[in-house]
């Protein structure tokens, strides 16, 4: 084959194999672990995407908070866990204070500070007992709860847990 013959495949070749790259991209919300869709029920909900590919609610979006909508408030938290789950440093969901409110965070190791923000609480929220919830909507996905130095309950759920729970019935 003559070498300028064998240049027009070769560049004919990349240019077909490029189109058909930009024309069939993967699913945004496929390639997410964490990600923010309306519920069967029509609830705005983060849900993480298990290791066998199915959905786990993680959180139910139900109030307007100012200018928040559940849509807004799910979309900007579910971007929070993605971008903390893909630093390595969302192993575990945490407690702390952050402006003199409470918050719950993402701790890259059990017993360690927050080390990104996911959202602010109320102030008059107890940040335990929102945790304790998100437990139950996430299927178990709990740590041991730890003493903090200052004698009060720290709980840390494990992501990993969640993460590798079935989906309940009806969620896929």
């Amino acid at each position: 084959m003559k070498p300028q013959l064998f240049l027009q495949v070769l560049t004919a070749g990349t240019i077909v194999l490029g189109s058909i790259a930009s024309i069939t991209p993967p699913s945004f919300a496929q390639a997410k672990t964490y990600f923010c869709e309306k519920s069967d029920d029509g609830v705005w909900t983060t849900y993480a995407k298990n290791y066998n590919n199915k959905k786990i609610p993680v959180i139910r979006w139900v109030k307007t908070l100012g200018n928040y909508t559940p849509k807004i408030r799910c979309q900007e938290v579910s971007s929070r866990f993605q971008s903390a789950y893909e630093k390595g440093i969302l192993n575990y969901l945490t407690s702390g204070i952050s402006g003199n409110q409470a918050v719950i965070c993402a701790a890259s190791q059990y017993g360690g500070p927050c080390s990104q923000l996911l959202f602010t609480l109320k102030y008059h929220k107890d940040a335990s007992s929102v945790l304790q919830s998100l437990v139950e909507i996430g299927y178990r996905a709990r740590g041991p709860i730890l003493q903090s130095e200052d004698a009060s309950s720290q709980i840390y759920i494990d992501m990993s847990m969640l993460l590798s729970e079935k989906a309940p019935e009806g969620q896929n």
